[in-house]
This record gives C-alpha cells, structure tokens and sequence, in this order.
C-alpha cells in the first residue's frame, strides 16, 4: 500500500511515534505499509531520538510526544519529518540520500534535518555545548557528534545523553 507524497508521487510512509523508536522492533503504534523500512534509516530515527532527549538549549519542545514520518519515494529517495505535537511544529523533506544509504549516512542527514528544523523554526539549539552548536559528521563510516570549535568529537549520533561523553571509536582511530 501506497500513499501520495507531496509532488503526487507514489511513496511508502512510516508513521513512528517517539515511544516506538528505541526497541529496533517497531512497537508501538507503527503504521506503514505492512513491512519494515529501511533498516539504515530506522536505526538512525532511533539514534537521533534518543539524543533529542539532551543537550537542547532554547525555548521548550516536548520530544516525547512526537510522531517521526519516514518516507522512501518511487525513485528510491527518503525523507524523513515529523507530524506537529504539542509545543513543536512538524517539518518533513527529502533527504538527498536513497533507501540503500548506509547507517552512518542515514544518521547523520536525519540529525542534520532535524537540527535545521529546530534551529530555523523552532528557535532551539540542539546540540549544543556552552555556546557551541555541535554538528554531525562521519568518522569514517560511523556518524558521531563533533563541536566545530576545535574539531572535537563528543559522542557518537544515538549516544550524546551518555554520561562519559567519550567516544573512544573515534579517538582511537585519529
């Protein structure tokens, strides 16, 4: 089953609240097509929502109550988005990356998205660190949080609330 996306193209559409993101089994209120998406993707939706639980600066935004919506387009393409909640706004586009992309890729355009969002629209910084917004990038193949402000790696992307903050895959290889 199908649904139209927003250019009128057919699209497969998963529709996973916040709750049912993190047991890497899909319960919870998951609708979709009647199989699984993208493994890659559904992996980085549940590292970018357990780390949207810190390090968010700025006005309030309830996480919890968030409905994500992942995408992937008859020409293979993903996006990924979130419906409105309370206190935050939904967003949602295409994330130049096909349903094949690999985790690392996947992790880190998803915390790229969502931390346009927040910052554009929703007057939040997340991640921050001080003053410092942290960016996501690829460390080789792995996606891991950096602080851009002496090119720093914090956590890995899905590890950012962990309280040592250290990323020893990282610094080991660098």
């Amino acid at each position: 089953m199908t649904e139209l996306g927003p250019w009128g193209e057919e699209c497969f559409v998963w529709r996973i609240p916040q709750s049912g993101l993190g047991s890497g089994t899909g319960s919870g209120r998951v609708s979709g097509p009647g199989f699984a998406p993208p493994a890659a993707w559904w992996r980085a939706l549940e590292a970018v929502a357990r780390d949207l639980r810190c390090l968010r600066d700025g006005r309030d935004v309830d996480v919890d109550q968030l409905d994500w919506r992942l995408s992937v387009h008859d020409d293979y393409f993903v996006s990924i988005g979130w419906e409105s909640g309370r206190l935050v706004g939904g967003f949602g586009g295409r994330t130049g990356l096909t349903m094949d992309a690999s985790y690392g890729e996947a992790a880190v355009r998803t915390a790229e998205s969502v931390q346009d969002h927040l910052a554009g629209y929703e007057f939040v910084q997340w991640p921050s660190r001080g003053r410092h917004l942290l960016a996501p990038r690829l460390h080789g193949s792995l996606p891991f949080w950096f602080d851009p402000h002496g090119d720093v790696t914090v956590a890995p992307i899905g590890e950012l609330c962990e309280p040592a903050g250290r990323c020893p895959a990282a610094e080991a290889s660098t």
